[in-house]
């Protein structure tokens, strides 16, 4: 039987597994038609008529995927910082309810969910980014692009998961520090 984090994280990767393949899909054929190069399209794959145009396309294509993996990445981090549950400030939450928005305030599990969806794609795509400079078929910036990208958003995620620990150190479960007694008068016949 599938735990429910290992469900929740296979629902939560479909969508971004989704946007990324169509993006990489849509800037490939743009920045194709964008440059004048052609291509042909076979049963599995695209070929280019040399190489040049393929590191190209492949490069900007490339860096459209990092663009919109660091857009995601920077909405769940935005989401953390301002919405989470924990350390939400009490007049926006007000705002929000008075809004109809609650929705907008979000739990430590579907905020950290979501975030390590997203960063397991950006170390998944500086993986390959990686692996296609050391072959020349991408731009070596494109690496180092997304290296920063993969960097800076580890960096802000672990920082708010430390700030959550801290938290739930300092403020521990809520218990009622009142040791007095409280008599209440019942009469039983």
């Amino acid at each position: 039987m599938f735990s429910r984090v290992l469900i929740k994280l296979i629902d939560q990767a479909i969508l971004p597994a989704i946007v990324l393949l169509v993006v990489r899909i849509l800037s490939v054929i743009m920045i194709s038609k964008y440059a004048g190069i052609n291509f042909s399209i076979e049963r599995t794959s695209l070929n280019y008529s040399n190489l040049s145009d393929y590191i190209l396309v492949n490069s900007y294509s490339l860096l459209f995927m990092v663009v919109v993996l660091a857009s995601g990445l920077f909405y769940i981090i935005f989401k953390t910082l301002v919405f989470h549950e924990t350390h939400i400030t009490p007049t926006l939450t007000a705002k929000l309810f008075s809004l109809g928005m609650p929705s907008f305030i979000q739990s430590s599990y579907d905020l950290y969910t979501q975030g390590a969806i997203w960063l397991s794609y950006s170390y998944l795509l500086l993986f390959v980014t990686g692996v296609m400079t050391i072959f020349q078929l991408v731009y070596p910036m494109i690496f180092i692009i997304a290296g920063g990208l993969t960097v800076v958003s580890t960096v802000l995620l672990v920082l708010d998961i430390e700030q959550e620990l801290d938290i739930s150190k300092t403020k521990g479960p809520t218990l009622d520090n009142d040791t007095r007694f409280i008599d209440l008068e019942v009469d039983v016949e």
